[in-house]
């Protein structure tokens, strides 16, 4: 099994055990069924089946926009306490100006010095290296808006055009008072806003006009025939809140529409780039960053490229063509491990060619990604499983299911355990970092307590340490119940349970050729966080436990 990482300077020759673990001396069985006594679907945990080693859980500070973590703050996040988070992975800015290097510093040294793995991403290189260009999206980017949770006047949820996101689009009926209404879209500053329409219109042209609040801001929009999925932009000057935007028909229909992507519209003058004649003075501009840390106290274990390289409306862009120049030729002159390219959604054309250039891959140690409305079925990379030997593969930022509701609303937040389960479990992330450590929709909330969405972080952050090996589960064992598996190197297993139905269901769990005297659980629930429960006795080879409706549930089993 890999070992946990250490604090120790980094060396690009050094192996990185990023996949592959010893095999545990246990394994799984189902525990047989008693004559006539119906059995809940037991889970095959099999830790002979090894998968990824787990770096850890964590999240960003970022002080220069919303202030400094406080000690106890940082006791609460990074030690693993009852009543502490237990995260083991903190991620800060690179400032694009010197003097502001020290900005995260105490908090990255309160972190380094509890045993957290810190890295660094940075936003933009420092202003003498850049150059404005015109640019034009290939396709938008943003906070994303599924049509699916809009309210439709005059239109239904269809399925008919394949290649659509999520459970389906809406589709109008032809009246002419039809309409899509996306109910919030959250706006967080003042300015001209890119509203970004995936469509098709298979039969022929269609125009509709487009509302804000309201307030027509589009009128007659064209959107040409098309029988695949396509993108129209408006725009419209806007405040910060929370706003409806509404498409409506004009007499003849209107498109069928996928979702709405809401961004800061940026003119093509005003994108941003680093000069291509600066690259070498980037990578000194990183490794420069990475020697202050070492000489105050903090070895990073990496440090990304660019943060959001394809959504880059207010920071640097970079095409896959100059990520690639600046991995193959000059990533080896940073004397740490390199991250890149932490796409903002996910988006694998943006990491692909790093996996088709064998020099720019060797420069890379992580390869890093964002989930902004990633849907679940594009979580697994088949292509970096056949292509990434020895690398490792983080989600380095995220906040789920929004920002714009409070981190205790439940049951919403039992949607951050489900999107944590499928990051371990179908995209086989070895880290999982959320955006603002404190936020009133983040981990902790602004007077520093720990909220619900930080208590479904903790079922895996408290009890799957860095070093412990995910290992093959029953992802689903039954309808609305999800479940994964870790072992430990010391014999121990945990099983985090979700159960997302608002019925109380049994599950079963087996462990082939180990004797399970007992386990222990943790629960979280509408009344409860992260309650210590009664162990719950073994019976032979396994152990059969009860999960509250809409719940999360982590048992240890002790070796």
């Amino acid at each position: 099994m890999a070992k946990t990482p250490s604090a120790t300077p980094f060396n690009r020759r050094s192996v990185l055990t990023a996949g592959a673990a010893a095999p545990l001396a246990i394994g799984l069985t189902a525990t047989p069924a008693q004559a006539g006594t119906a059995q809940p679907p037991s889970v095959l945990v099999e830790p002979r089946r090894c998968r990824q080693v787990i770096r850890g859980f964590g999240g960003m500070t970022h002080a220069s926009w919303i202030g400094e973590l406080t000690p106890s703050q940082c006791d609460t996040a990074f030690d693993n306490g009852s009543k502490d988070l237990g995260f083991t992975i903190l991620r800060i800015p690179v400032p694009e100006d010197r003097a502001n290097w020290s900005v995260d510093l105490a908090t990255a040294q309160a972190a380094a010095a509890k045993g957290a793995l810190v890295f660094a991403s940075p936003w933009n290189p420092p202003s003498d290296l850049v150059e404005m260009f015109e640019r034009v999206d290939e396709a938008p980017a943003g906070s994303q808006y599924e049509a699916e949770t809009a309210t439709l006047v005059n239109a239904h949820i269809a399925t008919d055009t394949p290649g659509y996101q999520g459970e389906g689009y809406a589709h109008f009926d032809g009246a002419t008072d039809a309409s899509v209404e996306f109910g919030t879209v959250f706006i967080g500053s003042t300015g001209t806003k890119n509203l970004a329409f995936r469509y098709s219109a298979p039969t022929a042209d269609v125009h509709a006009d487009v509302y804000v609040a309201g307030v027509l801001v589009a009128q007659s929009v064209l959107f040409p025939r098309t029988e695949t999925w396509a993108w129209k932009s408006v725009q419209a000057a806007m405040t910060p809140g929370r706003w409806p935007v509404t498409v409506a028909a004009t007499g003849e229909g209107g498109p069928d529409l996928d979702f709405l992507m809401a961004a800061p519209y940026t003119p093509p003058t005003e994108a941003r780039r680093l000069r291509y004649d600066a690259y070498g003075a980037y990578a000194q501009h990183l490794n420069d960053f990475v020697l202050h840390m070492r000489d105050n106290g903090v070895e990073l274990y990496g440090i990304s490229v660019q943060n959001e390289p394809d959504y880059a409306h207010d920071w640097t862009w970079w095409t896959a063509a100059e990520m690639n120049r600046f991995l193959r030729d000059f990533a080896d002159r940073i004397d740490c491990r390199v991250i890149a390219p932490e796409s903002f959604q996910y988006v694998k054309s943006v990491s692909d060619p790093i996996l088709d250039d064998p020099a720019a891959l060797a420069n890379v140690d992580i390869v890093g990604a964002h989930l902004y409305g990633t849907a679940y079925e594009d979580f697994p990379y088949p292509r970096f499983e056949d292509e990434g030997e020895g690398k490792e593969l983080w989600m380095t930022e995220v906040y789920h299911p929004n920002s714009s509701s409070s981190a205790n609303l439940w049951p919403e937040a039992l949607k951050v355990a489900e999107h944590v389960h499928h990051a371990m479990v179908d995209a086989e992330f070895q880290a999982y970092v959320w955006w603002y450590l404190r936020r009133y929709y983040g981990p902790l909330l602004e007077d520093g307590t720990i909220s619900k969405r930080g208590n479904m972080l903790a079922h895996f952050s408290k009890f799957v340490r860095p070093g412990c090996v995910r290992v093959e589960a029953q992802k689903e064992p039954q309808a609305g119940v999800l479940t994964s598996a870790y072992a430990g190197d010391d014999g121990t297993f945990v099983v985090v349970a979700v159960n997302t139905t608002t019925a109380a269901v049994g599950q079963s769990f087996a462990v082939r050729g180990h004797r399970v005297r007992c386990a222990k659980p943790w629960l979280t629930d509408a009344t409860r966080d992260m309650a210590e429960q009664p162990a719950v006795p073994g019976r032979g080879d396994g152990f059969t436990a009860s999960l509250p409706p809409e719940s999360v549930t982590t048992f240890v089993v002790s070796a």
